[in-house]
């Protein structure tokens, strides 16, 4: 008897560790969300030309052009990415009290009772918030490298254009 309470007591902290997850999975999406947003508002002030301090002569920077163009468009991939993965999932039922308090159920035996709620719990509740945590974090693989690399090619946007000016 005292095993079944314990895998009781198990799929219960099984099910907040999952749901706990999940919110931190969330909470890392703002946070890739905040992010991205305040690199897209640092990108939007990064030249695309040249300037040279001798002849004092702006120059287009295509190759400048470009980088901004492609870490712009990881920024919005990134964003898309973030809110799809905020997106409110199904997350699994829960045993109402009307259904426990039926007849069937309070009639079985406790080990019964109780390895029938485990079933229903694991089935019902805890394999689909897995399943969602995983979809989620999956998610969050990809948008945190789309954010890595836009904001590598701002930076690069930069080194470029500090090199370029001052080489002529």
């Amino acid at each position: 008897m005292n095993n079944i309470k314990l895998t009781y007591e198990y799929t219960l902290s099984s099910i907040k560790s999952v749901s706990e997850r999940i919110d931190k999975i969330n909470t890392e999406f703002a946070v890739v969300l905040a992010f991205t947003g305040a690199l897209a508002n640092f990108g939007k002030d990064l030249p695309s030309y040249l300037l040279f301090a001798s002849e004092n002569a702006r120059q287009p920077c295509l190759t400048c052009y470009l980088l901004k163009l492609i870490a712009y468009t990881l920024i919005i991939i990134t964003i898309a990415i973030c809110l799809w993965g905020l997106l409110p999932s199904e997350t699994g039922k829960i045993v109402l009290p009307e259904q426990l308090l039926t007849e069937e159920w309070n009639l079985a035996k406790e080990e019964d009772y109780m390895t029938a709620l485990i079933q229903y719990l694991e089935q019902e509740t805890l394999l689909p918030l897995s399943k969602v945590r995983d979809q989620k974090f999956r998610k969050l693989i990809w948008a945190v490298p789309t954010v890595a690399a836009s904001g590598i090619l701002m930076g690069l946007d930069e080194i470029m254009v500090v090199i370029f000016s001052t080489i002529k």
